[in-house]
C-alpha cells in the first residue's frame, strides 16, 4: 500500500494461522501479494475496509475506545460495506507527522448474525443502523502496524535510489552460487522486477555456497529461487522463470528478454555466453549487460558493464579463458577437484571467498540502474595474494594488492 494518499476503501485478509490482519491497496494487489507469499485466500476471506487519513495523529487519550468513536466518522455507505454481521471488522488509520506518515489500526467486533436476525426473516432485512450499531458500543481492540510497502522495506521512505528501481527489470541468466546470491542482493535492493534463467537443478552439494536452502535441492535453480524470492519480498515480481538454457530460448523468451533494463550472466559456460553475446549485440536496442565470474579458489573477481552494441567476446583468449585474468594456475594447481564416485568437477572454495565478488557485482548492477556507472566499465576484485601462492598459483602483475576493489573503464 501507498502512504500519503487520502482516505479510501482498500481491501483486508484474516491470517487464522498466525492470528495477523494483511492489508492491501485493492482486492487483487491483495491476492497477488498473498499467492507470493505462500497462501491462497479463498475469494470470500477478502473483505473490504477503509483506510480513513486523519488531519493530524491522534494524542492518546484521543484514541477510539469504543467502536462508535469510529463509526461515527464513516459515511454511511461506507458503514454498508465495512461492518458485517458476524464479521470483525479491521480499519486503518493514517496520519502525517513531521518524519513522515504514520499508521495505527483497531479491530472491532459485533454482534453474532444470529442474535441481530431475532425479529427479522434473514439477516439481510436488518437494517443497517442495528448493524452498525452492534459494533459502536463495543470496545475496540488496538493492534500494532508494521508498514509492508516497498518504500518503507528498502529504506524506511529514505532511499532516494528506490523509486528508480522499483521501476527496473533485470535479468539474471545463470542461478548459481554467484547469480542466485546477486539476485537475492537486487531484491533487496528493491529492483521491481526480474527474470529468471537456469537450466541446472540445485544438489546437496551446492547448498554450502547456494543462498537456496536444502530444502530446494532437486528443484530446478530458476524455480526454486523464484519461489524463494517471491516469499521474501511478496510485493516485488518474479513471474518470468525459463528453466532452460539460454540456447535454448524461444523466439518470444528472447523477446522478453530483450525487453528488460539490464542481464547479469553469472557463472555460465562459454558457450552460453558466446551464444548470449552474439544475440545481445544484433538488437537494435540491446540491454545492458553485467557479466561476473570468480577466479580459482574466490581469490578474485570480475565484474564486466557493457552498453550498447558491445561485446565482451574480444575478452577472451582461443582458449576461452579471460585476458583479465589476475592469477595464473600452472597445470591447474589443484582448481579443479574430480568428485568422489563420477566425473563432475568443481573448484574448492566457500560462500564466504564469493561474497566479495557477488557484492562487486550486486553494486555494479545498481549503478549502472541508476546512472551512477553511466559508461562501459569493468570492476574487480584482488583477494588475498597470500592465499592464491598457498593454494599453488600465480598472482599476476595487476595483483598487486590484497582485498580491493578497483575499476578500470572497458
Amino acid at each position: 500500500m501507498a502512504p500519503n494518499q487520502p482516505s479510501r476503501e482498500i481491501a483486508c485478509y484474516f491470517d487464522v494461522a498466525v492470528g495477523r490482519y494483511i492489508f492491501g491497496e485493492s482486492k487483487e494487489s491483495l491476492v497477488r501479494w498473498l499467492r507470493n507469499f505462500g497462501l491462497n485466500p479463498a475469494d470470500r476471506e477478502i473483505s473490504p475496509t477503509w483506510l480513513l487519513k486523519l488531519s493530524r495523529p491522534w494524542v492518546p487519550q484521543e484514541f477510539p475506545t469504543l467502536g462508535r468513536d469510529i463509526a461515527n466518522a464513516l459515511p454511511s455507505e461506507v458503514q454498508r460495506r465495512v461492518f458485517v454481521a458476524g464479521r470483525a471488522t479491521a480499519l486503518l488509520f493514517e496520519a502525517t507527522t513531521e518524519t513522515g506518515p504514520v499508521f495505527a489500526s483497531v479491530v472491532l467486533e459485533g454482534a453474532k448474525e444470529r442474535e441481530l436476525s431475532n425479529g427479522f426473516r434473514h439477516i439481510s432485512r436488518v437494517p443497517l443502523e442495528n448493524i452498525v450499531g452492534s459494533f459502536s458500543a463495543r470496545a475496540v481492540s488496538r493492534i500494532p502496524v508494521s508498514r509492508a510497502d516497498g518504500a518503507w522495506i528498502h529504506g524506511r521512505d529514505h532511499n532516494p535510489s528506490y523509486t528508480v528501481l522499483a521501476t527496473r527489470m533485470v535479468a539474471i541468466v545463470g542461478c548459481g552460487a554467484v547469480g542466485a546470491a546477486v539476485a537475492k542482493l537486487l531484491a533487496q535492493a528493491g529492483v521491481g522486477k526480474m527474470l529468471l534463467i537456469d537450466h541446472d537443478s540445485l544438489t546437496t552439494a551446492n547448498v554450502g555456497r547456494h543462498p537456496l536452502g536444502i530444502e530446494y535441492a532437486g528443484l530446478n535453480k530458476a524455480m526454486a529461487l523464484s519461489a524463494a524470492l517471491r516469499k521474501s519480498f511478496p510485493h516485488l515480481q518474479f513471474d518470468d522463470i525459463f528453466p532452460k538454457r539460454f540456447e535454448r530460448l524461444s523466439r518470444p523468451d528472447r523477446e522478453k528478454l530483450g525487453s528488460v533494463d539490464l542481464i547479469v550472466c553469472a557463472g555460465i559456460d562459454f558457450d552460453g555466453e558466446s551464444a548470449l553475446d552474439a544475440w545481445r549485440t544484433s538488437l537494435d536496442q540491446p540491454p545492458a549487460l553485467v557479466s561476473t565470474w570468480a577466479e580459482a579458489f574466490g581469490t578474485a573477481g570480475h565484474a564486466v558493464l557493457l552498453y550498447g552494441k558491445t561485446s565482451i567476446r574480444p575478452a577472451f583468449d582461443e582458449s576461452e579463458l579471460p585476458l583479465m585474468r589476475l592469477t595464473d594456475w600452472p597445470d591447474g594447481s589443484g582448481t579443479l577437484i574430480v568428485e568422489a564416485g563420477c566425473g563432475n568437477v568443481f573448484q574448492p572454495h566457500g560462500v564466504v571467498d564469493l561474497h566479495p565478488v557477488i557484492g562487486m557485482a550486486a553494486s555494479l548492477v545498481v549503478d549502472a540502474l541508476t546512472n551512477r556507472a553511466p559508461t562501459s566499465c569493468r570492476r574487480y576484485w584482488l583477494g588475498d595474494r597470500t592465499q592464491v601462492l598457498s593454494n599453488g598459483g600465480t598472482p599476476l602483475l595487476a595483483f598487486n594488492e590484497s582485498k580491493v576493489v578497483r575499476e578500470v573503464a572497458w
